[in-house]
């Protein structure tokens, strides 16, 4: 009873740290591009035009996976003796935390994204 509980905790708190890690892997590689490139105000504003909001978002979402596969990995070394069904299964349910999350906001996403549209076609 103790191991699905502290199993659970450990789904629970490890969702919630990929979220937070996927912010701090994007802002590292804003660092890096801004580091390796030379990225200058106008082309930072280039380069958000170019990508736009649902750039930020794939991006977002994919250093939200790299978070999550990574301590999936971890948890997996230390916490479940290598059992590879208890990762699979944490990956599986950040999913579901993923989509559940894009759906019950996906309303205000839109929103941003038409703003954003409406935005773009007043500057040309």
């Amino acid at each position: 009873m103790i191991f699905i509980l502290g199993t659970l905790v450990l789904f629970i708190i490890s969702i919630k740290l990929s979220s937070f890690l996927s912010v701090g892997f994007l802002m590292l590689h804003f660092k890096m591009k801004r580091y390796f490139q030379h990225m200058t105000e106008e082309k930072w504003r280039l380069y958000f035009h170019k990508i736009g909001s649902k750039g930020i978002l794939f991006r977002m979402i994919g250093y939200y996976w790299v978070a999550l596969l990574l301590l999936a990995y971890w948890n997996m070394n230390y916490f479940w003796n290598g059992s590879a069904p208890y990762a699979i299964t944490l990956l599986i349910a950040g999913g579901f935390h993923l989509l559940f999350n894009y759906q019950t906001k996906k309303q205000q996403f839109q929103k941003i994204i038409h703003q954003q549209q409406s935005d773009s076609s007043d500057e040309n």
